[in-house]
């Protein structure tokens, strides 16, 4: 019998030419996939179970149904960015049989062939009566090109006759009790995912998430505004967990999806289709596990060296005010590297029900002739007199502009409407117009239609890139509609699965326009980006975590930064960084010491987030904020510039480490820069729950940033064992893992340790700073 199977297993090898020789298996509960993986099927347990060289590495969950599917949808309404996502209650099938398994031709699989596990569903319906049912099939397969995991693609088929049809899928394997989750995207508000349903669709975060009182006043201000702790810019249906396993869908499974991850024994994964693929996976360790999905999703492009030895001043006001607060900055000592000019194509004042005026730009893609009257003259001159990089700033939107004070060259609003460039209004035929807050309007360009994207490319040629910028903050990419009446140019499928495409075609069309400049031009460019899907990753060389409350707060303030950061790294997105300080200002309902109902920038708050920013990111960039007259800002006074300087001079002093981390580990390996304690303890359950509290730079250093007001000592819990050493930088005392302990954290100190008496020379800049600065004393006010 032994010799009968291991002909049966050998005959799946077998190739002639491009055809694959039919194959059998002699027992039914036990399948070859090839590269030591087998799949193996209990019908007494109705269990799938996956091994490798006689590990399990996956299985559905025992005397339970894999799958199923139910008719309806989870309800999605939006208004510009916003969408509310209200969960459908009707009910899945509650009968699943498997009839069948058996070897299926299957391309792209090692052995030509998938194990098709066959079926049907039932009781599907609202009632008992069993009125809707269908049958599915599920095959899994080893990938020719990634042969150290298993894909899988699910279909299932309503039946003929079905008073309502299926719209949907549920999958379901099993999980323990003591399995923690992470990743899924830029999650700001739980360190493990453990216990929580995750949604997978791409909108604005929200400004508040649940702090209040500013998410009731945002709530009041536009419809969901103040969004909650699972709205999020972007769209990653991935995750890795600390037994070091990884399951994803594949780029082409777009639809809104739903991780359930609130039953200890279960995974639940919800999908708005009835076709749905991935992958599964698992490795010798967390990181181990992000390299293998990076091998399917790819890695983040390089970033430029030119950002490494210094800060990028976001500056609003026009050429003077730059000038003078680069020569400012500069006088105090402060590494300028580049100016982030956002206000590149003018600003205009957006009301609020306070009273008070947020500023915001025009959508139109060309230089605001007021404010740089001669644009790409002045951002040489920066370029020659200062040796700055300059950034700009874009976005998917085109506004019309034919109400702007200074006048326009061109009407981009025009000319996409006339050209049929933007996503239309199937009712009207006209453009979608989507707001963007009280009194901006824009449409947004169509990227499935071919002649708009040629027509965008244009203007990011004659108008964009004539200037000689190095990148800019590519904004938005969430606001699709995802009603029946949204017309797109060339896709087959609803706007709602096309929802979350779009962030991905936006990177698409930057990456794409940047092969086509010079090599020296695209290896300098940085594009900055806060909405992701799958596959973006490729066309990104920086993750922006988008729009912070400045605030302290936990789910929208700078606390938000450091998780988002975190599990955007377990993703995939090495490289990321923050606004400096913040850029939403806090809204409460006005009262006599604050009758304009908003709360500024602290100098504590920007000094703060710039130590995180320094300590943290990949690049150090601030943000004036959407108010910035009521702000504290780098250049506000002698006590602000001095404690920035301060800043920038410690992130240019761990250049050398960083840049060896982003070289040999993030390009290499797809490991992040920034990295949750998780990824290295998986064991440690007090490491499992740290979110914003701490983190490591590497592997080297370990840190826990000050992220509250008037704190200038900090508890530090260190994670791991008590093999394991950390050694304070400030005061060289040195301690184990597993021990919480105290530390001094004045301004300019955030909590640095080096782990296990690092002596590599990238540290040595840092040292030396540390040496230099010991004694400083930062003061504000």
């Amino acid at each position: 019998m032994k010799f009968r199977r291991y002909l049966e297993v050998a005959a799946v090898v077998l190739y002639y030419g491009t055809a694959c020789l039919a194959v059998s298996s002699s027992d039914s509960s036990k399948w070859g996939l090839g590269n030591g993986y087998q799949l193996a099927w209990s019908g007494s347990s109705s269990q799938i179970v996956i091994v490798r060289n006689g590990t399990e590495i996956w299985s559905t969950a025992p005397r339970q149904n894999f799958l199923s599917a139910s008719s309806g949808h989870d309800t999605i309404v939006g208004e510009g960015g916003n969408f509310k996502i209200t969960p459908s209650n009707q009910p899945s099938c509650r009968d699943m049989n498997v009839t069948k398994l058996e070897y299926q031709y299957w391309d792209n699989s090692l052995i030509c062939h998938s194990v098709a596990v066959k079926g049907t569903l039932g009781n599907c319906g609202a009632s008992i009566d069993g009125s809707i049912g269908g049958s599915f099939s599920a095959n899994f397969w080893v990938p020719k090109d990634l042969p150290n995991r298993v894909a899988f693609q699910i279909d299932v088929t309503s039946e003929n006759g079905s008073k309502n049809e299926l719209t949907r899928v549920v999958v379901t394997f099993k999980s323990s009790a003591d399995e923690d989750f992470y990743g899924l995207g830029a999650q700001a508000s739980f360190a493990s995912l453990k216990n929580q349903s995750i949604p997978i669709f791409s909108r604005e975060q929200g400004m508040g998430r649940g702090d209040e009182p500013n998410t009731m006043i945002q709530n009041l201000v536009g419809f969901f505004a103040g969004g909650d702790k699972f709205t999020t810019y972007t769209a990653l249906p991935q995750y890795i967990s600390t037994k070091a396993n990884a399951f994803y869908l594949s780029k082409n499974a777009t639809n809104y999806a739903n991780f359930d991850f609130t039953h200890p024994d279960r995974v639940s994964v919800k999908y708005d289709g009835l076709s749905v693929s991935g992958q599964l996976l698992q490795g010798e360790s967390m990181l181990d596990v992000i390299g293998a999905v990076a091998d399917y999703t790819g890695k983040m492009r390089p970033l430029p060296k030119w950002v490494d030895d210094g800060a990028v001043i976001g500056i609003q006001g026009g050429e003077t005010k730059v000038e003078k607060v680069v020569k400012e900055a500069r006088g105090a000592d402060c590494p300028v590297v580049g100016v982030w000019l956002q206000d590149w194509t003018g600003t205009r004042l957006q009301s609020t029900p306070t009273g008070i005026n947020i500023s915001r730009l025009w959508w139109n893609w060309e230089s605001d002739t007021q404010l740089y009257p001669d644009w790409p003259k002045f951002v040489q001159r920066l370029q020659d007199q200062y040796s700055l990089r300059t950034l700009s700033y874009i976005n998917p939107f085109v506004a019309d502009v034919s109400s702007k004070p200074d006048g326009y060259r061109r009407n981009l609003f025009e000319e996409a409407g006339r050209g049929k460039y933007m996503i239309l209004n199937k009712t009207t035929g006209a453009t979608s117009v989507v707001a963007s807050g009280p009194g901006i309007e824009a449409g947004i360009l169509d990227l499935t239609n071919d002649k708009a994207r040629s027509w965008f490319s244009s203007i990011l040629a004659t108008q964009v890139w004539n200037a000689n910028i190095s990148g800019y903050m590519c904004d938005f990419g969430e606001y699709t509609p995802v009603t029946s009446d949204t017309g797109l140019s060339n896709w087959s499928s609803s706007a709602r699965a096309y929802h979350n495409v779009y962030p991905r075609q936006w990177a698409d069309l930057q990456q794409d326009f940047i092969r086509g400049l010079s090599s020296s031009r695209a290896d300098d460019a940085v594009i900055f980006h806060r909405s992701v899907s799958m596959g973006s990753i490729t066309s990104m060389n920086l993750f922006w975590a988008g729009d912070q409350g400045i605030s302290w707060d936990r789910n929208d303030g700078i606390k938000s930064v450091v998780t988002i950061l975190g599990h955007m790294g377990i993703s995939g997105y090495a490289h990321s960084h923050s606004d400096i300080g913040g850029y939403t200002s806090t809204f409460v309902i006005p009262n006599a010491q604050n009758p304009q109902g908003a709360i500024g920038r602290t100098e504590e708050l920007l000094g703060r987030w710039g130590e995180l920013g320094a300590v943290s990111s990949a690049v150090f960039r601030t943000h004036e904020g959407n108010i910035p007259q009521i702000n504290a800002q780098s250049y506000t006074n002698s006590s602000t510039l001095r404690w920035f300087s301060y800043n920038a001079r410690l992130f240019k002093a761990l250049a050398p480490y960083r840049r060896y981390v982003l070289d040999n580990e993030s390009a290499v390996k797809g490991w992040p820069l920034l990295r949750l304690p998780v990824l290295l303890h998986p064991d440690d359950r007090r490491a499992r729950q740290i979110g914003y509290e701490s983190f490591y730079l590497g592997s080297s250093l370990y840190v826990a940033p000050v992220v509250d007001a008037g704190v200038s000592k900090l508890q530090v819990y260190l994670p791991g064992s008590s093999s394991t050493s950390y050694t304070h930088v400030w005061s060289d005392a040195t301690y184990r893992g597993g021990s919480t302990v105290t530390v001094e954290a004045p301004f300019g100190k955030p909590a640095i340790f080096l782990v296990n008496h690092t002596t590599r020379p990238e540290l040595n800049s840092l040292m030396d700073f540390v040496r230099e600065e010991r004694n400083t004393t930062i003061t504000i006010g």
